[in-house]
């Protein structure tokens, strides 16, 4: 396969967006007078900006199903749409109060962006090889007590698996994708199972390092703590908005006011 034509981005250009958007997010916590978050424009930058850090998300769907004629541009479309949608983040809560639990909302956005661009950009071979959701070893010594029997036998029950779940998949570059999730999810769990314990035999996941292994689980961790403080917020200060304002003035667009 020809991948010289593949849409990627480099580690300069992702560390030049993480340098960008440190530079927007201090200018607009220094700038004076900066719109309240509550006003048209800083309403507005939230909304728009809500919508682009949703692109995580379609990469991922689209990744895990199998769909994406060409994931790595889903990855960079994922990478621009999160950069810019912070910024508007930025310019959203600049004049407002970051000690609030929509505070910490914010706090998980940064860690990810700033986690997620530095990893990629300093270790990206390690990165690309702990993401592979297949266990082959490749990249990977094997430890000097590998059980040839017992992998082998792991091996042929993947491939037997296989069989049942997608008998025209390779079982060597084989991982359960949404769509097998869905239609299977109990073969794809023992398929799963059955892939990490192959991981755990030929020494994959010690092989990338310790702290590059607990990497995706973090992120991972993270981005579900962001996106439910990011629909609570949202169904607060829309629906509870009184709630929100306490005794001060609602001044932002709203459906309801209860709480007050």
């Amino acid at each position: 396969m020809n991948t010289s034509n593949r849409p990627d981005l480099s580690a300069r250009q992702i560390l030049s967006l993480l340098a960008l958007i440190a530079a927007v997010a201090l200018i607009t916590l220094a700038w004076p007078d900066m719109p309240a978050p509550g006003s048209t424009l800083g309403q507005g930058a939230a909304a728009f900006g809500a919508l682009l850090l949703l692109a995580p998300l379609a990469f991922t769907l689209m990744k895990r199903s199998g769909l994406a004629a060409s994931p790595p541009a889903w990855f960079v479309a994922h990478v621009v749409a999160t950069s810019l949608g912070i910024c508007l983040i930025f310019l959203h809560v600049a004049a407002g109060n970051w000690l609030t639990p929509a505070g910490l909302v914010l706090l998980c956005l940064v860690f990810l962006v700033f986690q997620g661009g530095i990893m990629r950009s300093f270790i990206a071979d390690e990165f690309a090889l702990l993401f592979a959701r297949t266990s082959a070893a490749q990249g990977f010594t094997a430890p000097a007590r590998l059980d040839k029997t017992v992998l082998q036998a792991v091996i042929d029950a993947k491939t037997a698996l296989l069989r049942r779940l997608d008998p025209a998949a390779d079982e060597s570059l084989f991982s359960p994708a949404l769509k097998h999730w869905f239609g299977s999810p109990l073969l794809s769990l023992r398929y799963q199972l059955l892939a990490d314990r192959e991981a755990g035999l030929v020494g994959a996941r010690a092989s990338a390092g310790g702290g590059l292994r607990w990497w995706r689980r973090l992120h991972m961790l993270v981005a579900l703590a962001f996106y439910a403080g990011l629909v609570a917020h949202v169904i607060v200060m829309l629906f509870f908005a009184g709630y929100a304002a306490g005794d001060g003035p609602i001044d932002w667009w709203h459906i309801t006011a209860w709480g007050r």
